[in-house]
């Protein structure tokens, strides 16, 4: 279970301690789900000082644009079904963002751990990934760069392409049948 309130106030310790070189963060949550100003209450009293939240609601066009200036995504989709996968991961991906998503049985054909993104169990696994990306962040940056580099590969991929090598012959063997 992930508890995403321990993910920041575990960041917010050990940057207040000086323990790690952490810089201070600026989460940006978007959407407007039913459970937005519940969010934001329980944020607002937390009164972190190394991480700052700012939530907004989007249009289509400023969407990517703010994908694209971001150095982080952070997915916490679970498919119910295991068989979905997370939309807005294959957003961040397309504006060359790499992710900290949570895992789940599908998830692997989209997050390749340690190659686009990294994959967590649970807020402990999340709070250490952010803690190694970002130390001594943006004076290195080369596990972040690393990942942006092998995300070329999948924004030059289209649809069509995906398809035909991953899906094409399953829909075609239980046509035939």
């Amino acid at each position: 279970m992930i508890t995403s309130c321990f993910v920041f106030i575990d960041y917010e310790i050990k940057a207040g301690k000086g323990e790690k070189l952490l810089p201070k963060l600026v989460c940006v949550v978007t959407g407007k789900g039913p459970l937005r100003s519940y969010y934001q209450s329980l944020i607002k009293a937390k009164n972190f000082v190394f991480v700052e939240f700012v939530t907004l609601w989007l249009s289509a066009e400023e969407y990517p644009v703010l994908l694209a200036s971001a150095d982080l995504g952070v997915s916490l989709h679970f498919s119910s079904s295991g068989l979905d996968l997370p939309m807005k991961v294959v957003d961040m991906f397309s504006c060359g963002l790499p992710v900290c998503a949570l895992a789940y049985s599908c998830l692997e054909e989209l997050v390749h751990h340690n190659e686009n993104g990294l994959v967590f169990k649970d807020s402990q696994e999340l709070s250490q990934q952010l803690q190694m990306l970002f130390e001594v962040f943006p004076k290195q940056t080369t596990k972040l760069d690393q990942m942006r580099e092998k995300l070329k590969s999948f924004q030059q991929t289209t649809w069509d392409q995906t398809w035909v090598c991953h899906a094409k012959q399953t829909f075609l063997s239980y046509h035939r049948s």
